[in-house]
């Protein structure tokens, strides 16, 4: 992963744009009622933030009565994220090596940012790394973009004849399930569920031509919220995994 690159497109993505919160509050609330149904999360919890951006989707999860700490790579991020906080803390790091100390976490938090590391090998040891912060028993929750999903491969796949590089960082890729539960199991999680969400509407993106046809793509994704067409195709694969409790009972 060129960590440069990504530090240089979110610290002018932040100076030119402010705020990086580019989903629809119905995308959020799909999102959190996944984060729900899965890791089922209770007041007073520790939940750490992995590459928060801006700290869009962190704030959200305010609602939940948990103690938040957001973790991001840019230092402009931080900055805004810092200035809009409703109480959560936010701190620079890079999630490969984070500076923690280890089982910090009741609940990890990849708000779309596993697939920021092209790197097979490399996203494993990022994933380790949450592994080692993450308390016996705690809960990994990540949104990623899904490989098979039609929407995806047109903007985002650079073998589409619609593909375009603007809103994106070198360092993007599109995962699929296979990838993500495998290393994930790799890494030493467990009760790994990786599945489909469609619903992934936007409320702005950077390309102009993609802009044009937004009102069309988030009419096509409604459509997509139907499970069995969401679950393969969705936009978003949702992860969900969590650390072995053996500790705990041992």
């Amino acid at each position: 992963m060129d960590v440069q690159e990504e530090i240089r497109f979110f610290d002018e993505f932040q100076a030119e744009h402010g705020d990086y919160d580019v989903l629809t509050e119905a995308t959020y609330e799909r999102l959190l009622r996944k984060f729900t149904q899965r890791v089922r999360p209770r007041p007073g919890q520790v939940c750490i933030d992995l590459g928060c951006g801006t700290g869009a989707f962190t704030r959200r999860l305010k609602r939940f009565g948990l103690a938040l700490t957001g973790v991001d790579i840019s230092p402009r991020n931080v900055e805004r994220a810092t200035a809009l906080s409703t109480g959560e803390r936010y701190i620079i790091g890079d999630l490969r090596d984070t500076g923690l100390p280890p089982s910090t976490a009741d609940i990890l938090m990849y708000s779309g940012v596993l697939h920021h590391i092209p790197d097979d090998g490399e996203r494993i040891a990022a994933l380790r790394e949450g592994l080692r912060i993450l308390k016996p028993g705690g809960a990994l929750f990540a949104y990623d973009p899904n490989a098979h999903s039609p929407s995806m491969f047109l903007f985002r796949d650079p073998r589409s004849p619609l593909y375009s590089e603007k809103g994106k960082t070198p360092n993007e890729v599109l995962l699929s399930r296979r990838q993500l539960r495998e290393q994930l199991a790799e890494s030493g999680f467990g009760s790994v569920r990786v599945e489909g969400m469609g619903g992934v509407t936007f409320s702005w993106v950077d390309s102009d031509a993609a802009r044009r046809i937004l009102p069309l793509y988030n009419f096509y994704e409604h459509v997509l919220r139907i499970p069995p067409l969401g679950n393969v195709m969705g936009t978003f694969l949702i992860t969900t995994a969590f650390k072995s409790d053996v500790a705990v009972r041992g």
